[in-house]
């Protein structure tokens, strides 16, 4: 079970948990974590969340990959490059 969008994204990526913090994004410009990983962003959403928008107004141009392991637990994970 995965139980916040951070594990969301190890999973995803197949990375440790305590790893992906490091590769966090700005920590606070952003409207939730995101994670620059290998020239792409990615940032994880739980429900009918939207994903995150930068506070300066940097566009990022999200598509969903689509993970059936992650989906099932309610999350959804999202890419830009």
């Amino acid at each position: 079970m995965i139980k916040n969008k951070r594990e969301a994204i190890a999973q995803h990526l197949m990375l440790d948990y305590s790893e992906v913090e490091d590769y966090r994004y700005h920590y606070g410009h952003t409207t939730q974590p995101v994670y620059a990983i290998t020239d792409c962003y990615y940032c994880a959403t739980k429900g009918s969340q939207k994903p995150a928008k930068h506070r300066s107004g940097m566009k990022w141009d999200w598509q969903e990959e689509k993970d059936s392991f992650v989906n099932q637990n309610g999350y959804k994970i999202w890419k830009s490059n």
